[in-house]
């Protein structure tokens, strides 16, 4: 504390305070340690006049608004939100991307970046910012939704129809990819070209659909063992 108007005031603040506590102390006139204390706030406000933008006096007493400490803890808050935003990114596509027959189940890759997410939002991030962040994961999982309908073959023993549409999906859908998933109407549309209608296929589509709404899993424990 350099400014000498800060540090005269800081020690007036503090001999004040000292006065205000004895007026009370040995029953002073109320008068007296009222206008002590009056004394005492503008001794404490100029310990801090070059944080206040704002000063005024109204019925309730008198009001200083330290907006530029204010602003300053924003700035920290809008700092640590982005550094948190970029870790939580990086962390969501390693924890996706890592091998994923392998290593952390699925469960434990849901629970981490389910985590992930509560903190994110923890500390006010928005939603849209989140969904960037899990962007990676929702393609992934849209992959993997498709994969697993298209992997359903019925048993015992499938008709040649069945047969013939659960064995097509790649030459029906040559392009997809996280990045380009089929959508959902199309891959039912191309079950029911083979008189498909029902039967687990439509319990995963189901699903996926679900999924797609509030990226939610109707059926959690199936969908952790997918790759079983």
């Amino acid at each position: 504390m350099k400014n000498p108007v800060r540090v005269g005031a800081l020690i007036a603040s503090v001999i004040l305070f000292g006065l205000f506590v004895y007026l009370i102390v040995v029953g002073a006139d109320k008068g007296q340690y009222i206008t002590v204390a009056v004394v005492f706030a503008f001794a404490v406000i100029a310990t801090r006049l070059d944080d206040i933008t704002n000063l005024t006096f109204g019925a309730t007493g008198l009001q200083a608004a330290l907006e530029k400490k204010l602003k300053e803890a924003q700035a920290t808050i809008t700092q640590l939100q982005g550094i948190a935003e970029l870790f939580g990114q990086i962390s969501v596509q390693q924890i996706t991307l890592s091998n994923r027959w392998d290593g952390l189940s699925s469960r434990e890759k849901r629970e981490a970046i389910e985590r992930i997410e509560r903190e994110l939002r923890a500390i006010g991030l928005t939603d849209d910012r989140i969904e960037n962040i899990l962007s990676t994961q929702r393609a992934y999982d849209r992959f993997d939704y498709y994969l697993w309908v298209a992997q359903v073959l019925p048993a015992p023993g499938p008709t040649v129809k069945e047969f013939a549409a659960f064995t097509g999906f790649q030459a029906a859908f040559p392009n997809a990819s996280p990045g380009a998933v089929p959508t959902i109407a199309d891959v039912e549309a191309y079950l029911r070209t083979h008189d498909i209608y029902n039967g687990e296929w439509l319990e995963r589509l189901n699903d996926w659909k679900q999924y797609e709404r509030d990226h939610t899993h109707r059926r959690v424990e199936l969908w952790d063992h997918r790759h079983g």
